[in-house]
C-alpha cells in the first residue's frame, strides 16, 4: 500500500494532482472536506456527530477526522494506495497520520508564489453539485457555466476573492508549514515546482511516484 501526502498553499493544484494519479495509478484520493461531506450526508453516527459540531460554528477536532481517515483507507476500493489532499494541516494531524501504517509513503510539496496562487483562485470555478473544480483562464469548461462531470451549475466560490485568499495563505503557513517540515525532517519530502499547467506538473509527480 503507497500513501501520497499532497502538501501545498491553497490554489497549488493538489485536488487536480490527486485527481490525476488516481486516474494513471489508481490511488485514490482523499480529501477530509469529502470525507465530512459523505459522513453527514449518510448520516452515520460520525456523520451526526460532525453535523452537530459544524451546526455550532466549531471546528471538526483532530480525533474526529483521523477517525473518518482511518476508516476510508480501510474500505475496499483501496487496493495500490491513496493520496491525502489537504490532510495534514497541522503538525498534530501528520503525527496522528504518521501511525496509520502504509508499505511506501511519498510526502510531496506543490512549490508555487503567492502572486500565481492569487491568480490561479480569483479564476476559479467549482460545480454546485459534484465539487469538481475549473479555471476560466487555464481549464475552462467545455460548456460556459456547466461542470463537464456531472453538468451542475458552476459557480466562483465567495471566499475566492483577493483578501480572502491572501488571509487562507497566512493561516496555511502557520498551521501547515509545521507539518511539512516534520515531513522533511522525519521521511523523505519532495519539493516541484508547480508553477505551470496541471499538464505541465503532472510528470514530475509521475517520476516521484514510480
Amino acid at each position: 500500500m503507497h500513501r501520497i501526502v499532497l502538501f501545498g498553499a491553497p490554489g497549488s493544484g493538489k485536488g487536480t494532482q490527486g485527481d490525476l494519479l488516481e486516474e494513471k495509478f489508481g490511488y485514490k484520493k482523499i480529501s477530509t472536506g469529502d470525507l465530512i461531506r459523505a459522513e453527514v450526508k449518510a448520516e452515520s453516527d460520525i456523520g451526526k456527530k460532525v453535523k452537530a459540531i459544524m451546526e455550532k460554528g466549531e471546528l471538526v477536532s483532530d480525533d474526529i477526522i483521523v477517525e473518518m481517515v482511518k476508516n476510508r483507507v480501510r474500505q475496499d476500493d483501496i487496493t495500490v494506495g491513496y493520496t491525502m489532499d489537504g490532510f495534514p494541516r497541522t503538525l498534530d494531524q501528520a503525527k496522528a497520520l504518521s501511525k496509520i501504517p502504509v508499505e511506501r509513503e511519498t510526502a510531496i510539496f506543490l512549490d508555487v508564489d503567492e502572486a500565481a496562487v492569487v491568480e490561479r483562485l480569483v479564476s476559479r470555478l467549482t460545480c454546485k453539485n459534484c465539487g469538481a473544480i475549473f479555471n476560466i483562464k487555464n481549464k475552462p469548461p467545455k460548456q460556459e457555466g456547466t461542470c463537464d462531470a456531472c453538468g451542475g451549475q458552476l459557480e466562483r466560490r465567495k471566499d475566492d476573492n483577493e483578501e480572502t485568499i491572501r488571509n487562507r495563505i497566512s493561516v496555511y503557513r502557520a498551521q501547515t508549514e509545521p507539518a511539512v517540515r516534520y515531513y522533511r525532517e522525519n521521511s523523505t519530502l519532495y519539493e516541484v515546482d508547480a508553477a505551470g499547467t496541471a499538464e505541465e506538473i503532472f510528470p514530475k509527480l509521475e517520476e516521484i511516484v514510480t
